[in-house]
């Protein structure tokens, strides 16, 4: 069962890489995309964890949700630059590089 599992995790690479795509730009793309996707569980989380009737006495303090969610704002602040530079939108504030 266990390499079943592995085998149909590891497949979509196994795919990639028989399209003959060049496997940085594929791993670059898909990291992308997971940051992009990133901020959905992160809030979720942030939800959850601080509902005491969710976690009972195991819910978090307002310092691990002020470290949390300033966290989760980092992520989502940095997925906004990206996509505002992938769409093409000048940042001034970040400098031109080359």
């Amino acid at each position: 069962m266990l390499l079943l599992r592995r085998l149909v995790t590891m497949m979509p690479s196994f795919v990639i890489v028989a399209l003959g795509f060049d496997a940085t730009q594929a791993l670059i793309l898909s990291q992308v995309a997971l940051s992009l996707i990133l901020p959905i569980p992160m809030v979720t989380l942030l939800i959850l964890t601080r509902r005491s009737d969710v976690m009972g006495s195991y819910a978090n303090g307002r310092l691990t949700m002020a470290a949390a969610t300033a966290a989760a704002a980092v992520v989502l602040a940095l997925n906004l630059l990206l996509v505002l530079q992938i769409a093409g939108v000048p940042l001034p504030a970040l400098g031109a590089s080359g």
